[in-house]
């Protein structure tokens, strides 16, 4: 049985020639239809002897008709017989470009092609099918062709013609294939489709974007990275732009690489103050032991939401790091032990251990002199007596 590439590759083929050459098609004896379907239900079904006979036959009754030659080849081919199978590769890749090959002499030309030169669809005449500078249809580099070889059935326009490789057609159309893919949960076939839909056009950031998304749903973060980068290098949006740093800067995160992380977000160039990023910022800050920074991230993000549990516990922990113990507990007594979830109670729990055994007397935290109001007077009457004895204090 054939491989299903070779296959693919081989139908393909098929249907470009024939949205090449409609004109010509169009007029195709319905015998020889007949003989190249029989041929292919033959090969499909594993019977090569039976395929090659047939499409011989289709040769013998049309040698000008190049489909014939292709899938002939493509038999030799899986028969191992390169040689003859690069021939008949070379003969229906002539019989498509006449103008890519050289006249040679007649013993250069198969036998089978003597039999006649002149086209029978059109009148026109061919020129000998050995060629040196056309290029080798052979089974190598078909099916190293992956843009061909991609659809059980080529993708067509709205006038059912068959889409050419390069076109912005077909590049939309493996783009709508993958987005299907991806609705799907179909992530291995919507990365194929994606990565097809890129190879024709890289320099779209919406595939590129769509090509991380996928290697995102993949578990490959590092090759997720690699796509929204070549997405925001091409993306004029800067609000886009921003979206595909926030989805590199949570990549960067889990995989451990805060400072990284951090590098995404201070990239981003709009205006618009997201608490989110401030939030992450915060734990980013915290991972990386900048305290001081972490500190005032989350007292950002709380700014605009107060209460904030997780946020809270991230500034008691920043703050607790800094020594700052009064506020610390400040902090922790102000949480509603009713609403917290396990993790949260469980931290919570950590932060009033660990100021339990924080060291006495190495604190920096200053906030304990405005914590009570009573201290407010100690220090005016000190402040008042050091002015008023002032001459006697610095004689």
């Amino acid at each position: 049985m054939p491989d299903k590439p070779v296959l693919l590759t081989s139908y393909f083929l098929f249907m470009m020639v024939l949205s090449l050459f409609s004109p010509l098609v169009n007029a195709v004896p319905a015998e020889s239809e007949k003989l190249l379907a029989e041929g292919v239900d033959a090969y499909n079904s594993g019977d090569m002897e039976n395929a090659l006979r047939l499409f011989e036959t289709l040769i013998n009754m049309d040698p000008s008709w190049p489909y014939g030659w292709l899938w002939k080849g493509t038999v030799l081919a899986d028969l191992g017989k390169q040689k003859k199978a690069e021939d008949a590769f070379r003969t229906g890749r002539c019989l498509i470009s006449p103008d890519t090959c050289d006249d040679l002499t007649e013993d250069d030309v198969s036998d089978s092609y003597d039999k006649t030169r002149t086209n029978s669809h059109s009148g026109l005449v061919i020129p000998p099918v050995i060629v040196n500078r056309a290029v080798d249809l052979t089974e190598d580099t078909i099916n190293h062709q992956r843009v061909f070889s991609h659809f059980d059935s080529p993708p067509k326009d709205n006038f059912g013609y068959v889409l050419q490789p390069q076109s912005d057609s077909y590049q939309k159309s493996f783009e709508q294939e993958g987005d299907k893919h991806m609705k799907a949960g179909m992530y291995d076939k919507a990365l194929h489709s994606y990565l097809l839909a890129e190879e024709i056009n890289p320099e779209n950031p919406d595939i590129s974007r769509k090509v991380g998304d996928t290697f995102k749903e993949l578990g490959d973060l590092n090759s997720a990275l690699d796509a929204w980068n070549r997405s925001v290098q091409n993306e004029s949006n800067q609000k886009i732009s921003d979206n595909l740093r926030k989805k590199r800067s949570d990549a960067f995160s889990a995989q451990n690489m805060p400072e990284q992380a951090i590098q995404e977000f201070e990239k981003i160039k709009t205006s618009d103050f997201d608490p989110d990023i401030e939030f992450q910022k915060g734990e980013l800050y915290s991972r990386l032991q900048d305290y001081s920074l972490a500190e005032q991230s989350f007292q950002d993000f709380l700014l605009l939401n107060p209460g904030n549990i997780d946020a809270s516990l991230g500034l008691a922990n920043a703050r607790l790091c800094q020594g700052k113990i009064i506020s610390t507990e400040e902090i922790l007594d102000s949480l509603p032990l009713f609403s917290l979830n396990p993790d949260q109670a469980d931290l919570l729990e950590k932060l009033k251990k660990e100021i339990k055994n924080h060291p006495s007397g190495k604190t920096d935290d200053i906030s304990v002199i405005f914590s009570h109001p009573e201290l407010y007077i100690l220090i005016g009457i000190g402040v008042f007596g050091i002015f008023y004895f002032r001459d006697k204090i610095f004689r």
